[in-house]
């Protein structure tokens, strides 16, 4: 552009307002640079410290045989089991799990996990699971988390007070999950997952699960159920297939169902199944061809009424013969650490003296059958009587048979602690309450096998 009579073009010369925007302009862009660095260094360093905190790898357990020698692994998206060696078996590594890797324990077979931060989990015998997941943080002792799926059997978890500032250990088992957590002052605990089949409501497909917790503070979760259920130190429950979890009670198993014999009045050796699970279990004289009668009767012990088993025969009776029940137990107690024999009893009738001539007829007798951690079967024996043994022979092997001289009439208590028998029993087979002899007469009730834990 010229100015007017040709003089040359014009310079534009901005006003000082349009200088002060354009300014302004420039210094907002660069702020809006240096705010978007900031914020994108502020992300990635957020990113990385997040990361560093919660960054998860894989781990390893380590398993070993403790007893027995049938204990099987399938790692992970295998079809076929491998044998794990069986403690002493030469100097071969460790055997580690991994995730997604399963194993299993046959009869007579327990094995231990460690875990990287010392804790450990107890497996009993006939008890199948899977390592679903073992991680922790990767660059900081941040977070653990320990997920086993539990199909079936009993295991014991032992968690060790760890570095880490939360830790998570649980097993899934039918539709419950079992959990306890590390963090805010609570470290360490132990806690007990056993995997019922169809032993509630009839279903041989469901399965129910005992949860019970020794130490420490547990929780139960359910599918399908709101909230959680917590369980403090010596407490248990029991979760159905399809219900929520039983209210908790004291954390102790019976293993001897119906104490006290019902129904009451049944009798006969002949009758069968009538005090289920209880069994008839008698063998009739071979002269006279008869064995006594069971039958439930009304008592009291130290005025509290109870209803007892009586078992009976005619004093007039020549030959000998055995009445009694038998309960098939079949069962591990390997895992607890306390269990006692109990059950009230009352001698009011025996025409033979001691334990008559081949001193195993008694007019009361209990009787535990069971496998010792070799595999062996073993029987022990409680017998009563109360006529004494002038003419008659006592057992002479204390060590199977203890022979105990008790008052006519009176109830006496029978207590013993089952831990203690040699060789020490890890399987319970079965319990016998009999007499033996020709004429006898005697009543026994509350009968339990106890487990307190």
């Amino acid at each position: 552009m010229s100015a007017p009579g040709g003089s040359g073009p014009i310079e534009y010369q901005p006003s000082a307002v349009l200088r002060q925007r354009q300014a302004r302009r420039a210094w907002t862009a660069i702020g809006l640079a240096l705010l978007t660095f900031l914020s994108s260094c502020g992300l990635l360093f957020g990113a990385g410290y997040w990361y560093r905190g919660h960054a998860t790898e894989k781990r390893t357990v380590r398993i070993e045989v403790v007893q027995g020698d049938r204990a099987f692994v399938r790692p992970a998206y295998q079809r076929n089991w491998n044998a794990v060696p069986a403690r002493g078996g030469g100097d071969m590594a460790p055997l580690e799990l991994q995730e997604g890797d399963a194993f299993q324990t046959g009869s007579g077979t327990q094995v231990l996990l460690t875990f990287w931060d010392n804790s450990r989990v107890q497996v009993f015998e006939n008890t199948e699971l899977q390592m679903t997941e073992l991680r922790t943080t990767r660059y900081i002792s941040q977070s653990s988390a320990v997920t086993m799926q539990q199909l079936r059997g009993t295991s014991r978890v032992a968690l060790a007070p760890g570095d880490y500032r939360r830790a998570r250990f649980q097993v899934e088992a039918g539709d419950a999950t079992v959990l306890m957590k590390e963090g805010d002052g609570v470290t360490g605990g132990v806690f007990v997952v056993q995997v019922l089949p169809g032993e509630i409501g009839g279903d041989l497909g469901a399965v129910s699960v005992r949860a019970l917790v020794r130490r420490g503070i547990g929780a139960v979760r359910v599918a399908g159920q709101p909230g959680e259920l917590r369980l403090d130190a010596n407490e248990q429950t029991l979760v159905p297939p399809g219900g929520p979890a039983g209210t908790p009670t004291e954390a102790r198993r019976d293993f001897v169902a119906n104490s006290q014999f019902a129904p009451f009045g049944a009798t006969g050796c002949d009758l069968g199944n009538q005090f289920a699970p209880w069994r008839p279990s008698c063998t009739p004289g071979q002269l006279e061809g008869s064995f006594g009668r069971l039958l439930t009767v009304s008592d009291s012990i130290d005025g509290q009424p109870v209803t007892a088993l009586e078992i009976a025969r005619g004093a007039s009776s020549t030959d000998s013969a055995n009445t009694g029940v038998r309960q098939s137990l079949d069962v591990s107690i390997g895992d607890q650490p306390s269990l006692s024999l109990t059950a009230d009893i009352k001698v009011e009738d025996q025409t033979l003296s001691g334990g008559g001539q081949s001193g195993t007829e008694f007019p009361m007798i209990v009787r535990i059958n069971y496998y010792d951690a070799a595999g062996g079967y073993n029987t022990r024996i409680w017998a009563f009587y109360i006529v004494p043994s002038a003419a008659g022979r006592l057992p002479f092997n204390a060590s199977l048979v203890e022979a105990r001289l008790v008052t006519a009439n009176e109830w006496v208590p029978l207590r013993f602690d089952l831990l203690g028998l040699v060789p020490q029993p890890v399987r319970l087979d079965s319990i016998e309450i009999y007499a033996s002899g020709q004429g006898y007469g005697a009543r026994i009730t509350n009968v339990a096998i106890i487990g307190v834990e």
